[in-house]
């Protein structure tokens, strides 16, 4: 059978991307750089977990998956090969339901657009519709090939998770202890806003790491998702304690989770795990440093770290105050050095500049998701036109 025309015919009648998936390695790999959003609410869409799956699966068996986000994917065997279609949507997702969505997830507001546009990259289609056009396509080939059954899939990421095995550690009680003190020190400097000193930290954790682990277990502060979220929630609750807004904690650490998910690379993943960690030991220290400006700056500064992308007028900020328009702007003037409008240009540019370097977001899709909409104006970040 000619696997190409045969998945030319369902993609060109659908109007939906099919995938060969074997050998797996390789092709899953694709498919999740292409359509994993979120790994922590698509686990599913992993190489990993798809590979376990695809290698549990039956043949004549059509099997469907919905993923936390209501996006869907089919997957099935023919001949020697296994397929997998879509993603793709049963419905459209208006801007209420989207928002919906991120409550449910305990989500932030900031990424509506982001979703939005990942969901607007998909057909509407139904089972029905793609299940009846596989059977055609395979009937193509096969004439008289027995209708395949259908199976929904929930909760085997669970399943896999009891499946792993776990490398007994060899470390002695003196290696335990150096770990747990360097640890602790890493977490103190978090706490304490000193960018210098965790990143001189987390280097000793990794190196102290790779030097008593053997490498099936070298996972921890380098490419394992898990790991990954052990480290995340412990830098969290240390820049908490630090001071740092929540609001802003959640920002970071919800830009490193997107980061991790589109790393390749062990060095990659493990950049992505420092400059989380760099940032928000920084965001730490600017808390620190807030303490020297007066309530109604502090809470102006926090209120705008929060809002940026959304339309932050004078008289707004002023009323959240208490205190006019002319009060506040000649107070944040004093204290900041600059005015209101620069500091919230500043802040949006900077964002704009940290998208370029760490995202495939078009510069369009950026201004929307830091907050310009009007592309009449122009300003240079890392040499490249911006819109202000």
């Amino acid at each position: 059978m000619n696997e190409i025309i045969f998945i030319r015919f369902i993609s060109n009648i659908l109007g939906i991307h099919v995938y060969c998936v074997s050998p797996y390695d390789h092709s899953l790999s694709t498919f999740e750089e292409e359509c994993c959003f979120e790994k922590t609410l698509q686990p599913m869409y992993t190489a990993e977990y798809l590979e376990y799956i695809l290698n549990h699966s039956d043949f004549n068996t059509f099997y469907e998956i919905t993923d936390y986000l209501n996006t869907n994917i089919c997957f099935f065997h023919f001949e020697d090969k296994q397929y997998i279609i879509g993603p793709y949507v049963k419905n459209h997702f208006s801007g209420q339901e989207i928002q919906e969505l991120l409550a449910t997830h305990k989500l932030p507001a900031r990424i509506f657009m982001p979703i939005k546009l990942y969901y607007n990259q998909f057909p509407m289609l139904s089972y029905q519709m793609i299940r009846g056009t596989v059977m055609a396509a395979m009937r193509t080939f096969v004439p008289n090939m027995p209708e395949y059954k259908y199976r929904k899939l929930t909760g085997f990421h669970e399943e896999i998770k009891e499946h792993k095995l776990i490398e007994k550690s060899n470390k002695t009680y003196s290696q335990i202890m150096d770990q747990y003190e360097m640890e602790n020190f890493f977490l103190r400097k978090i706490s304490d806003g000193d960018v210098t000193g965790v990143k001189l930290a987390f280097e000793n954790i990794a190196s102290n790491y790779y030097a008593s682990t053997s490498q099936s277990q070298r996972s921890l502060y380098s490419t394992d998702w898990n790991g990954f979220a052990v480290l995340r929630t412990l830098a969290r609750k240390a820049a908490e304690q630090g001071g740092c807004s929540v609001v802003k904690i959640d920002e970071i650490t919800h830009e490193s989770i997107q980061q991790y998910a589109l790393a390749r690379t062990g060095n990659e993943l493990n950049n992505v795990q420092k400059d989380m960690l760099i940032k928000l030991t920084k965001a730490v220290a600017d808390t620190k440093k807030m303490a020297n400006y007066s309530p109604v700056i502090r809470n102006t500064l926090n209120y705008i770290s929060a809002n940026y992308s959304q339309n932050i007028s004078l008289s707004e900020l002023a009323d959240m105050n208490h205190i006019s328009e002319e009060h506040l702007s000649r107070s944040f003037k004093k204290e900041m050095g600059i005015s209101i409008t620069t500091h919230i240009g500043n802040i949006r540019v900077n964002k704009a500049a940290e998208l370029l370097k760490s995202t495939s977001l078009s510069i369009s899709d950026i201004a929307m998701y830091i907050g310009y909409s009007d592309n009449n104006y122009f300003v240079k970040v890392d040499g490249v036109k911006f819109f202000l």
